[in-house]
């Protein structure tokens, strides 16, 4: 099966509150955002108090604590930057464009400082939600900025791998084989999806998360799913794609449930969706060993609605609820 991607980017994310035991990356080389983010985590985490002098130290290394300490910390740099120096380790962004592990960055107006974007805390994309360590007195907190971005300016870190996956979307491609298995290569990043969701795109697919937790979705599944609203129409997907039952003609097909609808795919039906009370029919009925595959979506007849089945016809309207004809 093949099928087409749209992306659609939304507000709500996925926060990283939970740390991996060991790091992927090697001090100053490439970094993914999810890496990244969980080194963060971990000094918000240990409350870590913020200070000029010395370095704090736990499993991801020993850095300054203080606000571009942690920043280089989280980025694993070979050493603890000033907010100076990150200027020279990372370039301008669109405020439209920050990703989870992206940074805001001043050094004038008399306050020097420097902070890691998580994630938009509105939809309006007004309020960003930081991990910083931003003051004496202090720990390294998570919170959010009220009053915008302040003067900051967004910059992005030379050395961020945007392609690499991680957390239960890089444990859901590497169990489907990786780039050698079916998904392919990442083409983009993990980024929002709507509904407060995150989804990552690969060459043949997509995994999609939403707590707790992770499927792909790809081929003409998922060419149906883009092509009718995706997740605000369908939710979530339950499951990953799966073998459907053969039909009485012996078609066999592939099938995938989703939070408000099932999709059924075959060679010879393409790909359906079959939902609400016409499901409930078509689940009592015995599914497609029984009626075979949808041959349409849900359309509009006299009164009411209906959808074809390879064998038969499902009917309902308001007054009857749902019956069966034969084709």
């Amino acid at each position: 099966m093949a099928g087409a991607v749209a992306l659609v980017v939304a507000t709500l994310a996925l926060t990283f509150a939970t740390a991996p035991g060991a790091s992927a990356s090697e001090p100053g080389g490439p970094i993914g955002r999810g890496e990244a983010m969980d080194r963060a985590w971990s000094w918000v985490a240990e409350r870590v108090p913020y200070s000029w002098d010395g370095c704090y130290e736990n499993r991801f290394g020993c850095y300054r604590p203080d606000c571009s300490g942690f920043v280089s910390m989280a980025w694993h740099l070979n050493t603890s930057l000033t907010t100076w120096d990150l200027w020279n380790v990372t370039f301008d962004i669109p405020a439209g464009d920050l990703q989870p592990g992206d940074v805001l960055l001043r050094d004038s107006g008399g306050t020097d400082h420097v902070a890691l974007f998580v994630r938009w805390s509105d939809e309006a994309h007004t309020q960003p939600l930081v991990r910083e360590e931003y003051d004496f007195g202090q720990v390294a907190e998570e919170r959010v900025w009220t009053d915008g971005l302040r003067g900051f300016t967004p910059r992005r870190y030379n050395g961020l791998d945007d392609l690499i996956p991680y957390g239960a979307i890089a444990e859901k491609y590497d169990a489907l084989g990786g780039p050698g298995g079916a998904l392919g290569e990442p083409v983009t990043g993990e980024r929002d999806s709507a509904l407060g969701g995150r989804f990552q795109q690969f060459r043949n697919g997509i995994v999609i998360w939403h707590p707790n937790a992770a499927y792909a979705v790809y081929g003409d599944i998922l060419g149906k799913f883009w092509a009718t609203d995706a997740e605000r129409a369908w939710g979530f997907p339950t499951m990953d794609e799966a073998a459907g039952s053969p039909a009485p003609d012996g078609t066999r097909g592939r099938y995938q449930f989703f939070e408000r609808g099932l999709f059924l795919w075959s060679p010879q039906t393409g790909t359906h969706i079959v939902h609400g009370a016409i499901y409930d029919a078509f689940h009592a009925a015995g599914h497609e060993s029984a009626l075979g595959y949808p041959t349409t979506d849900e359309y509009d007849e006299a009164g009411g609605r209906a959808q074809k089945f390879q064998k038969a016809t499902i009917h309902w309207n308001p007054a009857k609820g749902t019956w069966i004809t034969n084709n």
